[in-house]
């Protein structure tokens, strides 16, 4: 099968059931995260979250959408510390700061 006939097989049959798990998950309160790769780097996406949605399931769909970008995957991270807060000390020494940036204006 060529890429194209991958890609074709992917958005005709592979996507709508995702899409249709994806909806029956979140009806239940659950969160899917799926990720289909037909070539290197060429790939489908579907992402559900229902409330409250893990930070695993967040990084690994930041990582998906990141396509082997550590540079993208890294803001991505560090936007979310920013705006929810984390315990990382990496982060830290990157200058992260621990606390959501929101909690530091409502002082």
């Amino acid at each position: 099968m060529t890429e194209e006939e991958r890609e074709a097989f992917y958005d005709a049959e592979i996507a709508p059931a995702l899409l249709k798990l994806g909806k029956l998950c979140e009806e239940n309160g659950l969160s899917l995260l799926a990720v289909v790769e037909w070539a290197p780097g060429e790939f489908g996406r579907t992402l559900n979250l229902s409330p409250p949605a893990g930070l695993g399931i967040r990084l690994a769909d930041a990582a998906a959408r990141a396509n082997g970008n550590v540079d993208s995957l890294m803001i991505a991270i560090m936007r979310y510390a920013r705006e929810h807060g984390h315990i990382s000390a990496v982060l830290h020494r990157l200058g992260v700061p621990m606390q959501p940036e929101a909690a530091d204006e409502a002082r």
